[in-house]
């Protein structure tokens, strides 16, 4: 079989979330936004994922696919006015990853999670494509646009089975 073929025979077995683009593995475009409400204020947000083609690609070993990166945007307005817009990709948390996750992993998405003290809390990562290694993070973004990024602190259930009752 030629090239063409067995890319069409391998975008027939592909995710429902993933297409092929001229021999490279995207993820499809996501757009999600919605309100919440904060400190008695209507908050908007509007996030839009994206392939990017000028991103470096990724090459699964394990699969042998290459992969596009992407870039999300993320824009939040409270009443009209426009408080947070920015375009994150990978390198966007390049002080959260190893050279690994660096050259090959993949911004995969960003969501809404809580309104917290702080601010709007959104949930993002890093992964290896097709595989559940990845490097949650959590971004905060208060009400006069400011940004915090962290590492988020989720506990395996091997770590939280020793906190128990002490025995």
């Amino acid at each position: 079989r030629d090239a063409k073929q067995k890319a069409e025979a391998a975008a027939d077995t592909l995710p429902p979330d993933e297409n092929m683009h001229h021999g490279i593995v995207q993820l499809e475009r996501s757009h999600v936004n919605d309100t919440v409400k904060w400190r008695g204020k209507i908050y908007r947000y509007d996030i839009v994922r994206e392939p990017d083609a000028s991103l470096p690609k990724i090459k699964d070993e394990a699969s042998g696919s290459t992969f596009s990166d992407n870039h999300i945007d993320l824009t939040i307005t409270c009443e009209g006015q426009q408080i947070f817009q920015k375009r994150f990709q990978k390198t966007s948390f390049n002080s959260f990853l190893d050279a690994g996750f660096r050259q090959k992993g993949m911004l995969e998405g960003l969501v809404f999670d809580t309104a917290v003290p702080e601010g709007l809390r959104f949930a993002t990562s890093i992964c290896y494509p097709r595989s559940d290694m990845y490097i949650p993070l959590v971004i905060v973004i208060g009400s006069d646009g400011k940004m915090s990024v962290q590492k988020d602190q989720i506990l395996d259930a091997s770590e939280s089975e020793d906190e128990g009752d002490g025995m």
